[in-house]
């Protein structure tokens, strides 16, 4: 067999592993947390002494109501699962690989992403982040008629509510996102939502420390709070923006598809795959903005984000920026492999650690004049939650950064 056609194969079926361990984790999720959350508070219960059990003789009711609150929960994902696998070849349940307990643990900060991007729960949240983007845009772009010419990228695009926003008002906008959890989840919600708060999730029920009342817990979420379909809005103030045709959604790494492409840095993030070379290729000097939220600090090297943003900005299009510094890899030891050309002329794989380039934000401010920007605005120190909890007894705060920056000639 053709090595070629080996390494595709391999690589369709590391794919469908991917994917499919996902749609199981969205099935296998009830009975998950079933084992997780209520099954050893009924044995705790059990093992109480007759008078400790007098004391708190709600507890079995409590139990009685976070397991409806799993089911929900369950039900929602068991129905993503079965919308979303056909439609995205993943054949019959039976064919899946099984889920893994990474896959299962996502799916809590799924809920919590649910909240704030698409109920009303997590409007200030997105007041603080989005507002402060969406009204830079708008105010770089005043005239809403000519905004379809406007291309916008929104690089972890997450479920996808701040790249609705973006075409609420009128920009051309290209999601991306490399999670198979917010590709799946946000294809669902944007695709087979017909009304406001037509679904519902018990989000705060794995979550058992700073809980006020006990009912806060297993409180449902509805959402989404706003239709992503309904655009009537910008349809009936300006019928000539074609509104259909301003939305899509790209899967893959942020610096493999629109990255300048390096021969030595060729490796498991950065490929010299065919169709990711067209792709960056097509993406050079593309978007007239770059709107970035709570995303920098999931570089495994930031030097490659802000290339990336700088390769794909058209000449003195803009980056908007809103995030703190909670590097993701900090605590990861894992290790990708980026490809070397040996003395001998062979090609190894040199494994480098993901963990490693964690900069400080002056550092990072350094960085971005360095390289190519200039800031037309920026702010510090803006303290905000991400993906809270209004009614819990404690909520982290970040104080976060805001910049524009001017990509110059």
């Amino acid at each position: 067999m053709d090595s070629n056609n080996t390494e595709g194969s391999t690589h369709d079926i590391e794919e469908y592993k991917a994917l499919t361990t996902v749609l199981s984790a969205h099935l296998g999720y009830k009975a998950w947390a079933l084992r997780e959350i209520v099954n050893p508070k009924k044995l705790k219960f059990d093992s109480l002494a007759d008078d400790e059990k007098t004391l708190i003789s709600w507890f079995p009711d409590y139990t009685v109501q976070l397991e409806h609150s799993a089911a929900l929960n369950g039900q929602y994902f068991e129905l993503v699962a079965n919308s979303m696998g056909p439609s995205w070849g993943a054949g019959e349940p039976q064919t899946w690989f099984p889920e893994t307990s990474a896959d299962l643990n996502r799916l809590l900060g799924m809920m919590s992403q649910y909240v704030r991007e698409w109920s009303s729960d997590g409007e200030e949240e997105r007041e603080i982040s989005f507002g402060r983007i969406l009204g830079a845009a708008e105010r770089l772009f005043p005239d809403i008629d000519s905004r379809p010419d406007v291309e916008v990228l929104v690089p972890g695009a997450g479920l996808g509510r701040l790249l609705v926003e973006f075409v609420k008002r009128g920009f051309r906008t290209q999601g991306n996102e490399i999670s198979y959890h917010m590709l799946l989840n946000s294809n669902f919600i944007l695709n087979n939502t017909y009304c406001e708060n037509n679904f519902a999730l018990c989000p705060f029920i794995h979550k058992s420390s700073n809980v006020e009342k006990r009912n806060y817990q297993c409180r449902q979420i509805y959402f989404p709070d706003f239709n992503p379909s309904d655009m009537s809005r910008i349809t009936e103030d300006h019928p000539s923006i074609p509104v259909e045709e301003l939305m899509s959604m790209v899967a893959g790494g942020f610096t493999d598809l629109y990255g300048p492409f390096n021969k030595n840095k060729i490796s498991d993030l950065v490929t010299d795959d065919p169709l990711a070379m067209e792709f960056r290729e097509e993406n050079s000097g593309k978007f007239k903005i770059v709107a970035t939220c709570f995303f920098l600090d999931t570089a495994t090297n930031i030097i490659d984000y802000l290339r990336t943003i700088k390769h794909c900005l058209c000449d003195d299009g803009y980056w908007i920026n809103f995030g703190p510094l909670l590097w993701h890899f900090e605590n990861d030891d894992n290790a990708y492999n980026v490809k070397v050309q040996a003395a001998d002329g062979k090609v190894i794989d040199v494994p480098t650690p993901l963990k490693g380039l964690e900069l400080s934000r002056d550092d990072i401010l350094n960085l971005v004049t360095d390289l190519g920007f200039e800031f037309v605005e920026h702010e510090s120190g803006i303290e905000s939650s991400y993906a809270g909890d209004a009614k819990s007894l404690g909520n982290w705060k970040y104080k976060c950064e805001y910049w524009v920056c001017r990509k110059k000639k």
